[in-house]
């Protein structure tokens, strides 16, 4: 019995020491990475002409930064194709209201959303609908969300960095939430651990993505998106089959400073691990990750009190130091992995010089809520046969396969069909 104990002692402290270690290195991973010099910016003459695409469904609330950042950037050739999901959504009158007060530096084109298919996300219908008529001399595609306000050498970056053995290249997101919200510093806390992940397992982020013409012409790309929920994490099947690499440049990270509550973000983090259960193979270590933490904790927690009650007070320090190494490195690598963004994207970060490590008691709260709350996520990801996405209810069936249940911003046809005979080139 007594030899037992010791076993099971000696295996769940290093069970929990070896959790916290795997950590550090996956950081440390990450510094490396951002401590990767970037290609050299190519010159004006020589950025091949890039392709923007921009699809809206509702109202961001930094849409109209986003927009006039899309067009003050430093490319000297390149359009702009937004797709806005119908012509009564309310990002349609936003768009044409910011173009009716700005002269746009280059060639704009909005469209609504024409197909609405039901085997794919309106997000990959309006993907494919913005890479139709595609001109064989823009040989760069990049993708922008509407909560990202790129620098003006966004789309310069992007394009220095994709080459004939890099089809694609990515960001990724760090939030500066404007104020001490559970929901917005859970996301914080949440987030750092995800960036690490998602870069470590090469796991792409939708946000800004760039794209090789190459592989943009490949009907491999457009036979997935036609059948998929989302277009990032579907991409790097792709990328092996063709023998080619997707890249994340840190100097694409990009700050969000919008508010969350914990209610709207709760959901939101069970469907990003949801595109990472049906596309990535690295799902198979991020589930069974994401369990062990809070379950050694919480095992440790019970060892000890047992260790407690049956006099063995060496057994009750060696599982309440291993409680206390892991949660105290918490803190610690967050704010490591703050350091490693600022590394790699350091003019990013001079725009607003504030650092989310500095708030230690919000940071703290996050960090709790986050622990306690991610194991809830990860089971909803891996159990979900429906989702719910900007008011789009998803069937998630096996194959990975989706079907759209219902859509509550479903346009009127007489106005969808009304939009798509309008020109609305600029």
């Amino acid at each position: 019995m007594n030899s037992s104990i010791l076993w099971f002692d000696t295996a769940l402290a290093a069970a929990l020491a070896g959790i916290t270690l795997t950590q550090i290195g996956l950081v440390w991973w990450f510094w490396t990475i951002c401590g990767r010099p970037p290609a050299a910016p190519l010159p004006p003459e020589s950025l091949p002409t890039a392709r923007v695409i921009l699809c809206l469904r509702g109202a961001d609330p930094f849409l109209r930064a986003t927009l006039d950042a899309l067009f003050n950037q430093d490319h000297p050739d390149y359009e702009v194709v937004i797709v806005v999901d119908a012509p009564t959504d309310p990002a349609w009158a936003i768009v044409h209201a910011f173009l009716d007060e700005t002269e746009p530096r280059c060639p704009v084109t909005i469209t609504p959303l024409r197909t609405r298919p039901e085997q794919c996300s309106l997000k990959a219908a309006s993907l494919l609908q913005g890479l139709e008529a595609l001109p064989p001399t823009i040989r760069t595609v990049a993708l922008l969300d509407a909560d990202v306000v790129p620098p003006a050498r966004w789309l310069r970056t992007l394009a220095s960095e994709l080459n004939d053995t890099t089809w694609a290249v990515t960001g990724n997101r760090w939030y500066c939430p404007p104020d001490h919200g559970l929901g917005s510093w859970t996301r914080v806390s949440w987030n750092a651990g995800a960036l690490v992940q998602m870069v470590c397992f090469g796991i792409p982020w939708g946000g800004t993505l760039g794209l090789h013409r190459d592989l943009i012409d490949h009907p491999l790309l457009r036979q997935t998106w036609a059948t998929a929920f989302c277009e990032d994490t579907s991409l790097p099947r792709v990328l092996r089959t063709l023998g080619k690499r997707c890249r994340f440049v840190p100097a694409l990270v990009a700050i969000n400073r919008e508010a969350v509550s914990l209610d709207s973000l709760l959901p939101w983090i069970a469907r990003q691990l949801l595109t990472a259960r049906l596309y990535h193979p690295a799902w198979h270590l991020v589930f069974p990750f994401g369990l062990a933490a809070p379950t050694l904790v919480g095992l440790a927690c019970l060892a000890a009190g047992f260790a407690v009650a049956t006099g063995r007070p060496a057994a009750a320090i060696l599982h309440l130091g291993g409680i206390a190494a892991f949660l105290l490195s918490l803190p610690l690598l967050v704010w490591w992995i703050e350091r490693a963004a600022r590394r790699g994207a350091g003019a990013v970060f001079q725009v607003d010089d504030r650092r989310v490590s500095q708030s230690w008691l919000q940071l703290l709260t996050g960090i709790a809520v986050a622990q306690t709350t991610y194991p809830r996520c990860l089971w909803e990801a891996q159990t979900l046969r429906e989702c719910c996405w900007r008011g789009v209810r998803y069937a998630i069936e096996p194959g990975p396969t989706i079907r759209v249940l219902s859509d509550d911003a479903q346009p009127d046809a007489a106005v969808a069909a009304q939009a798509a005979r309008t020109n609305h080139s600029l």
